[in-house]
């Protein structure tokens, strides 16, 4: 009976000895712990503009996350270089941002700076020029983050999580030359020298010293694309007393280089070659794969045919 009483009174004892404890620091050698810094992508950089390269600088914002949210930026280099399909030049050291460029704002308990380079500066670097870049060339930038302890991060000696959505910081930045098209509308046509088989039937002298009607360019879902709603712009009506030419016929822009191309609903195809272009005007030959043909002038009624055209 004494022996069943001591084991009780020792767990009791042992129970309440424990339970005056809140919390028993594990072992784990948080000191021996080495930490990073990454920078949080806040505002990405824009598209290059081909038709506006003076207003398409490199211009991202970026936070620096360290512990304690300190600003551990010692200095960021920025490298770039351009690629086109396959073919990427050599990268070469574009600018050096800095740490005290990174400060504490009320828009965040995290240090934040921006960094703004010109594209002039991007292309002088490269040894480029404007007339250099195409509409989808790339210009990569990439960031090598140097601490105040010396340790030095960028994308290729960063973990994969940190390219993910909440971190946001790829280090890394593939910047794409665009060419904005905005064609899409309904215009004024005048088609003049217009010919067609008439061994097939046509009567291109019906058509006089030229036709006139209105034409609708619809944009596609692919860029720089559109719909034509009168593919020989009113030749199949004077010249074959027939339905406008529609099918799949495309009037394309590409970075400014006008073009058709697809069929008809007969299955002839079409081609463009420019002439010329005003604020208002812009001029053109089509033809198709049977013989017919025409040079055709669009007039805008309102606003201007962007200049880069040809």
């Amino acid at each position: 009976m004494k022996k069943i009483k001591l084991i009780y009174s020792l767990m009791v004892a042992i129970f309440i000895a424990t339970s005056c404890t809140d919390f028993v620091e594990p072992a784990i050698p948080y000191n021996g712990f080495e930490t990073g810094t990454y920078l949080k992508t806040i505002t990405a950089p824009a598209s290059i503009n081909f038709f506006d390269l003076a207003n398409s600088p490199f211009k991202v914002l970026l936070e620096c996350h360290a512990i304690d949210k300190i600003n551990n930026v010692k200095n960021v280099d920025v490298y770039v270089n351009h690629r086109r399909g396959n073919t990427v030049t050599k990268e070469v050291l574009l600018t050096n941002i800095d740490g005290s460029a990174f400060t504490t704002t009320s828009d965040s308990k995290w240090p934040r700076g921006t960094i703004n380079v010109p594209i002039a500066t991007t292309l002088s670097k490269l040894g480029f020029s404007n007339t250099n870049l195409r509409g989808g060339d790339f210009i990569e930038y990439r960031l090598v983050l140097t601490t105040l302890d010396g340790k030095t991060f960028s994308n290729n000696n960063m973990s994969s999580n940190i390219n993910d959505p909440y971190y946001a910081s790829p280090f890394f930045y593939r910047v794409a030359v665009v060419c904005p098209s905005a064609l899409a509308g309904t215009y004024d046509y005048t088609t003049t020298d217009i010919t067609g088989s008439v061994a097939d039937g046509a009567n291109p002298a019906a058509c006089g010293t030229g036709v006139s009607g209105k034409v609708t360019l619809t944009a596609t879902s692919t860029a720089g694309e559109y719909s034509v709603s009168d593919g020989t712009f009113g030749q199949y009506a004077c010249a074959w007393n027939d339905n406008p030419a529609t099918g799949s016929i495309r009037f394309t822009d590409a970075c400014g280089k006008i073009g058709m191309k697809g069929s008809d609903q007969y299955g002839l195809a079409y081609s463009l070659k420019y002439i010329s272009n005003t604020a208002t005007e812009l001029k053109f030959k089509w033809q198709n794969n049977f013989g017919d043909s025409g040079i055709t002038t669009l007039k805008r009624s309102s606003g201007s045919w962007p200049t880069g055209l040809n």
